[in-house]
């Protein structure tokens, strides 16, 4: 008859069983996983992109009556926009309109762009008048493909109006290296 091996292995200290050992490692690289990643976004991270941006938000009654406003004076945009590609300089118009159609001019109207990852891309256009009643053009060239935020602001007198939107740039196959964010 064979001998049976007997079990003589101690498992009520928990730091001897392997699986004890086992998730302990496991929790160990998680943590650092996580700490790793957190490290980096706040060290990579830029910043908010609107410097005062308290101020600009804390008045919530004020931008609401304003959104009512530009809801009641109904002003209609046409924008010629061509599909932006990086490091192309690409000219575009605008029509401004009222809520009956008819076309009339602003005291001023500004493109400004956003790029939500980083603050050192933004920028704006300002528009001129082309000699038409109502039509403004302006050039823009953005240096980075991808994600871009848009405000199209006029303003007539005490009046003002904005539009936003948001759009991709396409890469430029001919264009050079991207610079680093």
């Amino acid at each position: 008859m064979a001998k049976q091996k007997i079990d003589t292995r101690d498992w009520s200290v928990a730091w001897k069983n392997p699986f004890v050992v086992g998730w302990f490692v496991l929790l160990v690289i998680v943590l650092s996983v996580n700490f790793f990643m957190v490290s980096e976004a706040i060290v990579t991270f830029p910043g908010l992109t609107i410097e005062d941006y308290y101020e600009k938000g804390k008045d919530m009654g004020k931008i609401i009556a304003q959104r009512e406003k530009m809801k009641r004076m109904a002003w209609q945009i046409d924008i010629n926009l061509p599909v932006l590609t990086q490091n192309v300089p690409q000219h575009y118009t605008i029509l401004v309109k009222d809520k009956t159609g008819k076309a009339f001019n602003v005291d001023s109207a500004v493109l400004y762009y956003y790029r939500p990852s980083n603050k050192k891309y933004d920028g704006q256009s300002v528009l001129k008048s082309t000699g038409k009643v109502g039509e403004y053009e302006g050039d823009i060239e953005l240096p980075l493909k991808g994600k871009y935020d848009f405000v199209l602001e006029l303003k007539r007198g005490k009046d003002l109006f904005q539009v936003g939107r948001t759009m991709m740039v396409k890469e430029n196959p001919r264009s050079p290296v991207q610079p680093s964010l």
